[in-house]
């Protein structure tokens, strides 16, 4: 919807992995003012981690590496849901934005996986071309 020149989302979907980037991309679906779902995808490889490190169940985890972005959209009064799902994280966040009713998805250029780091910006190219919905990537 455009409303005074502006567009407006009515609800956007933010890929995070608790990494500084995704939290730039946090603030900036914070900016429009929508309803936002946070989509962390907990991959095999973050589960094998937490598995051989004796950590907690990697969902929950996960979730404590996220409670700093819940806390900022707390503190923000903007409706919010968080979905944390096990799986590949290209095809998760791809799955996800077309299973939902979102406007906007919004990701960080790159995040905290060793492999995506080395190739940086694999999973926004991928993603940038498969999601049919606009994509914002924040850097």
């Amino acid at each position: 919807m455009v409303k005074g020149g502006f567009i407006m989302y009515k609800h956007i979907l933010v890929a995070v992995d608790g990494s500084d980037n995704s939290m730039r991309a946090l603030q900036e679906a914070i900016h429009l003012k929508s309803k936002v779902t946070l989509l962390s995808v907990v991959s095999a490889e973050d589960a094998k981690d937490a598995v051989l490190h004796y950590q907690e169940d990697s969902i929950m985890h996960r979730k404590h590496q996220l409670a700093h972005m819940i806390s900022l959209l707390e503190d923000t009064n903007i409706q919010y849901e968080l979905l944390v799902v096990h799986g590949e994280v290209c095809e998760t966040i791809i799955k996800t934005s077309q299973s939902g009713n979102y406007d906007l998805l919004v990701i960080g250029s790159r995040g905290l996986n060793r492999f995506q780091e080395a190739v940086i910006g694999s999973v926004s190219k991928r993603i940038i071309r498969e999601v049919k919905i606009p994509v914002l990537v924040v850097k």
